[in-house]
């Protein structure tokens, strides 16, 4: 399989989870991998210690990447932080801060210096979310700061175009990464079963594979777009039980 073969990418948040899962999708489809993380990878890409917020640093992986590897095709950003459970009221100023540096302005950052330094025809992913689009109480800064990363996906693909760069989207619903199982008698998973059209949570590898596409030369002409990949979820509940009136009879 060699899909992205030649290809050079770096992946934010690639040590775990997903970022783990596209990591080694991208690396088994040929691609050379790196890995921009607080944390090193457990398995695919060679690794760059970066905290994505900080500008300076993800540039600094950027410019390690593209002098050893001699070009940067893809980037994924990939890296969030998931502070579910907490109010509009316990928000407080410095949550918000952190959670729109990490999620959004690394976005953010990304797609500038994915103009600086990528190569004409390269791809960028950013990693939204379901609730980006669809309203869900008591997760609002990661909520917001994921729909502020669909619309940067519609505003890069726009001023990226002029230099051969598409940039697009992937919004998983809840996926089976270690930061949802490890949570003891999680009540999101079975909240989620309930209401997922497909009736099930997907693994990571199951979305990872969709990455790999809009990385690939098989998508050259999409840009601009936020692909849910959340069995339906985004597209209604699954069950809604109403009486129904007694005029329509």
């Amino acid at each position: 399989m060699s899909r992205l073969a030649g290809k050079v990418a770096l992946v934010t948040g690639g040590s775990a989870g997903l970022g783990a899962a596209i990591c080694t999708r991208f690396a088994n489809a040929g691609a050379d991998v790196w890995v921009a993380d607080l944390d090193p990878p457990v398995d695919a890409g060679q690794y760059i210690k970066t905290d994505v917020s900080d500008r300076d640093q993800l540039e600094a992986a950027f410019l390690k990447a593209l002098k050893i590897a001699g070009r940067i095709d893809l980037l994924v950003s990939n890296a969030a932080i998931q502070p579910h459970g907490i109010t509009l009221d316990d928000t407080t100023p410095e949550l918000l801060d952190r959670v729109f540096k990490v999620n959004t302005h690394a976005v953010f950052y990304g797609l500038q210096l994915a103009g600086c330094y990528m190569a004409r025809g390269g791809s960028v992913i950013n990693t939204s979310s379901f609730v980006g689009k669809i309203g869900v109480p008591n997760c609002p800064s990661y909520a917001a700061s994921k729909a502020a990363v669909d619309h940067l996906t519609r505003v890069g693909a726009i001023e990226l175009a002029s230099k051969g760069i598409r940039v697009n989207a992937v919004a998983p619903g809840l996926v089976m990464t270690p930061a949802v199982t490890g949570i003891p008698d999680n009540p999101e998973i079975g909240f989620m079963h309930a209401r997922i059209p497909m009736g099930r949570i997907p693994s990571p590898d199951e979305i990872a594979p969709v990455f790999e596409f809009l990385a690939s030369d098989e998508a050259s002409f999409v840009t601009g777009a936020v692909i849910p990949v959340d069995g339906g979820v985004a597209a209604g509940w699954k069950e809604y039980e109403l009486k129904p009136p007694t005029w329509w009879k």
